[in-house]
């Protein structure tokens, strides 16, 4: 895998996370925002909802990177194994393959949370609209 579809990948995710998480909040600040239903059973669900699914993330998340990262030092191993990696252009090209796995370790940590923030975002429009 090269750095670079790694890196176009972790700036889609940051993206993605990014607008799916600002209509999350604005559509929390409006169905937060009306003093008439303060601790209506919705706003103690979804208050809850926020906590847990945030908490939820996190853990799959860690995992997930905790993953990628047990298998880092093999695929490592394998990128300085071939023959080419001892030569100058290879040398570059070597470095680049494990910067690209270490950006994958950040997007594999990432995509829990898109996954979380893209299905909130579905579920409140729906609500909303």
């Amino acid at each position: 895998m090269s750095s670079r579809n790694e890196s176009c990948t972790g700036n889609t995710l940051f993206n993605t996370i990014g607008t799916a998480s600002a209509n999350v909040i604005a559509a929390r600040m409006l169905a937060f925002s009306n003093p008439a239903t303060v601790l209506s059973p919705w706003h103690q669900s979804e208050a809850r909802r926020m906590t847990s699914e945030k908490l939820d993330a996190a853990s799959e998340g860690m995992r997930e990177a905790s993953v990628e990262l047990a298998m880092l030092p093999s695929r490592l191993l394998m990128i300085s194994a071939t023959p080419s990696a001892w030569t100058p252009s290879g040398w570059m090209s070597a470095w680049e393959d494990a910067a690209g796995l270490w950006v994958g370790v950040g997007n594999a940590a990432l995509q829990a949370a898109k996954t979380t923030v893209v299905r909130n975002e579905a579920r409140l429009a729906r609500k909303r609209g």
